[in-house]
């Protein structure tokens, strides 16, 4: 059985384990970079494989983290879809995951169970 696989940039100590955690236990496989230079740094062989690259960094807004994900997107050669997880937000926009772009979304996420269900509507279901 081959497990989507979810590239998460995370740069929160204390968040990145727990994260890691809770995508291992909704089944997918985990690639780790803490930082963009990290992350570039592991696509930059183009062997690395995702379904989806989740991008969740404190302290940019949602749309710079997005250009921040395309060009490591463009830079590995990925074709997966980008979501940012969006860190401050109105009530006005908690719940929602709002297109940015042909593949791209921005969750401003209620709960933890949007977030997985944005990922299952992205990723190939296990084979």
């Amino acid at each position: 059985m081959t497990k989507p696989t979810v590239f998460l940039i995370e740069e929160n100590d204390d968040t990145r384990p727990a994260l890691r955690q809770n995508l291992k236990d909704y089944n997918y496989n985990v690639t780790i970079a803490i930082d963009e230079e990290d992350a570039l740094n592991r696509v930059a062989d183009g062997t690395l494989k995702a379904d989806v690259v989740l991008i969740n960094l404190n302290d940019k807004p949602p749309e710079e983290i997005l250009e921040i994900g395309r060009n490591i997107r463009q830079s590995g050669g990925l074709k997966a879809p980008i979501v940012v997880i969006a860190q401050e937000y109105g009530e006005d926009l908690e719940g929602k995951d709002i297109s940015a772009g042909e593949n791209d979304y921005i969750s401003y996420l209620g709960d933890g169970e949007q977030l997985f269900n944005l990922l299952s509507r992205l990723t190939p279901p296990a084979a």
